[in-house]
């Protein structure tokens, strides 16, 4: 793939210098996973940082009894490995492609020599873990806050349509019914009776991963509870 083209199209990258572009570039390695691959586990010891080029991971943590809790789903240009690039490199959680993907590598040590050469680039990173840092809080709220049939609600309204909702509006889901049931805390089979339950009650209408909005109104009374 043509990497500098691309790392100019991503956050991390935005007004950084060209000749830190380059550099940024130079040091990265292409690799290629299949789908249902681990990349990483929590507290492997790691020195380097991750973007997605292609398809999809998930950032997860997981219990003794197998439990699992989906904290975020990444996609192409988005990045992982920043907290163990800089910190003690002990990962945080554990990352697994969804898709057939493809990462991009990169040493801590280059992160820190550009960090250390201009500043653009930290406040690029402090902008996305800012970000990351609100989602966090969003997802603590709705599993702390929220009971399942609240959560999927607001699921729908602000992390797939990510606008003022309107009636006829296409939520696209991007990953399966039992991963999404990972994010929001609950079981495959909770999460299929509710969005049945919506259907029935003309609020939604559920076409393989495509989830229209019939009843905005009706969405966000029950998200609000």
């Amino acid at each position: 793939m043509d990497i500098i083209n691309f790392l100019r199209t991503i956050p991390l990258s935005r007004n950084l210098p060209e000749e830190q572009l380059e550099i940024l570039a130079n040091s990265a390695r292409e690799k290629r996973y299949r789908a249902g691959q681990l990349i990483l586990s929590e507290m492997d010891e790691t020195r380097t940082f991750f973007i997605v080029a292609s398809g999809m991971v998930k950032m997860f943590k997981s219990s003794t009894n197998g439990k699992e809790q989906i904290l975020y789903l990444l996609g192409p240009g988005e990045m992982f490995g920043m907290c163990a690039a800089f910190s003690d490199y002990i990962f945080p959680a554990n990352i697994m492609t969804l898709e057939e993907s493809t990462l991009l590598t990169f040493p801590g040590t280059v992160l820190e020599y550009l960090a250390k050469t201009d500043p653009t680039i930290l406040f690029n990173m402090i902008s996305i873990l800012s970000c990351r840092l609100k989602e966090c809080m969003s997802l603590i709220e709705s599993l702390s806050l929220m009971e399942a049939p609240q959560r999927v609600a607001s699921f729908l309204l602000f992390s797939s349509l990510k606008k003022n909702c309107r009636e006829g509006e296409i939520a696209k889901l991007t990953i399966t019914q039992r991963e999404l049931s990972k994010i929001l805390g609950t079981t495959p089979e909770t999460l299929s009776r509710i969005l049945k339950k919506l259907a029935g009650e003309k609020i939604i209408r559920v076409t393989g991963k495509n989830i229209c909005i019939l009843d905005c109104e009706a969405l966000e009374e029950l998200a609000t509870g």
